[in-house]
């Protein structure tokens, strides 16, 4: 059976519905555009996450984001979760507007996290509410409402993780540059396997090279190049972990006529070269 990708609905920033055993690959990139919001009703599934591993269990939520590398590694048959899927638009305002940058810092290192009792009766709860509104009224109606439960849905869970694990990191000021240096993650993720040139994102930002440079070091603390090279790596990692595609295949996945300049970039990031990363993994198996 052929696996779809997240379904669409009626309301266009939005997309509701479950996800089971029949609607991901496994060892796949998940189909993420902006955020996907999961609850876990039943079963489990294991992640990679920028090539940490996390499982998710029944009455746990999970954070999937544009720029994070996920993998699917393991979904029990059982699994059945409530997602809602937010364009990649819709999740720039909700991040800039509504949560703290702790919350994000969190959810990158921690994209699955345990919901207490309360907190699961609430996301459940919700999740129903949402899907009645989607399915009872009109394409207008339930799209300003939505926007509404989302906003509000985030307040209360970015709140929730504050409280209950001790976010840690700096909350940054949400000022042009944070927004700036948010939309670059966002655009390194959907163009980084054939753009790999600061030029491109900094015409796509109408900025030049160098003050995308200055943005990224002062935000992300890694020049544009350098955070270029991250998303890359993490990639490269994932394919090595997850598939057996020889290293010139990768190279020729993420456009690289060179292999042996992609294997220097993976030995700069990592210290090992793609095959010695690759044997560590097979022997620490």
């Amino acid at each position: 059976m052929k696996k779809e990708k997240i379904p669409s609905e009626r309301v266009q920033h939005f997309h509701i519905g479950a996800i089971d055993k029949n609607s991901w690959e496994v060892k796949q990139m998940l189909p993420v555009d902006g955020c996907i919001i999961l609850f876990c009703e039943r079963g489990e599934m294991e992640i990679t996450s920028n090539s940490g591993r996390c499982v998710m269990h029944t009455g746990d939520m999970a954070f999937i984001v544009f720029d994070i590398v996920t993998v699917l590694t393991r979904m029990s048959d059982d699994f059945l979760a409530k997602f809602i899927s937010v364009d990649f638009d819709t999740a720039q305002d909700l991040f800039f507007l509504i949560t703290s940058n702790r919350f994000w810092d969190y959810v990158y290192t921690t994209p699955v996290f345990a919901l207490d009792r309360d907190a699961r009766y609430m996301a459940k709860r919700w999740f129903a509410s949402v899907e009645w509104l989607n399915a009872k009224y009109s394409e207008d109606t339930a799209e300003k409402v939505m926007l509404n439960e989302v906003e509000n849905f985030m307040m209360i869970i970015s709140e929730f993780a504050e409280s209950h694990f001790g976010v840690p990191g700096i909350n940054h000021t949400k000022n042009r540059a944070w927004l700036i240096s948010s939309i670059f993650l966002g655009l390194l993720n959907r163009y980084h396997t054939s753009h790999h040139d600061v030029a491109f994102y900094a015409k796509k930002l109408n900025i030049s090279p160098n003050y995308l440079n200055i943005i990224s070091k002062r935000i992300l603390g890694v020049s544009a190049k350098e955070q270029i090279n991250i998303q890359l790596c993490l990639v490269i990692k994932m394919l090595l972990d997850t598939t057996e595609l020889t290293v010139k295949e990768i190279a020729e996945r993420l456009h690289y006529d060179d292999p042996s300049y992609l294997c220097r970039i993976f030995r700069k990031q990592t210290g090992m070269s793609p095959i010695q990363y690759r044997n560590r993994q097979i022997s620490n198996q």
